[in-house]
């Protein structure tokens, strides 16, 4: 389960007047982003983050100018530990460019996708209570009852025929 972080544009009232309000709720997750690590300034440019973007630029360029000077071994682990670290720090700077915006957090939902945090946090706000993880329907267990097989009125012991006791 990831945790999201549940942001509403600055125009953005309650979900009690036009169900189509919740279509412009934004769920960011608080979590390792694979995207933003592999490709940090295309994910950035996505996202529209033009501060962020211009910060990583000039972070990326002092810090590979200095690594260009200590040696060319230390360009690659540079730019691996700036990804990486960008990599943990995306989506933190996403909710930091949305809050520039207006945009406001309006709740912090529990979920393993982002539908299920859209629908955990609607259900939260119109006060249903939603189950942690939906149990599935198990057939009931068989009762311990020992299968004797048989052949006939003999009942078989091993590889071998043997009496039927008398009840």
């Amino acid at each position: 389960m990831s945790t999201y972080v549940v942001m509403a544009p600055p125009e953005f009232r309650d979900l009690a007047g036009d169900p189509r309000e919740s279509d412009r709720l934004l769920f960011i997750p608080d979590r390792f982003s694979v995207l933003a690590f592999v490709f940090s300034i295309i994910w950035i440019l996505v996202h529209r983050m033009w501060l962020v973007f211009l910060g990583y630029l000039a972070l990326t360029l002092a810090i590979e100018l200095l690594a260009l000077a200590l040696g060319n071994e230390a360009t690659g682990v540079v730019a691996l530990t700036i990804s990486l670290l960008f990599g943990f720090e995306a989506q933190a700077l996403r909710r930091w460019s949305l809050e520039r915006k207006g945009w406001r957090v309006v709740g912090i939902v529990d979920a393993a996708n982002p539908a299920e945090a859209e629908l955990r946090y609607i259900h939260k706000e119109a006060g249903e209570t939603v189950p942690d993880e939906p149990q599935p329907d198990l057939p009931p267990r068989p009762v311990h009852n020992p299968i004797v097989p048989r052949i006939g009125s003999e009942r078989v012991v091993g590889l071998t025929l043997g009496p039927e006791p008398r009840q």
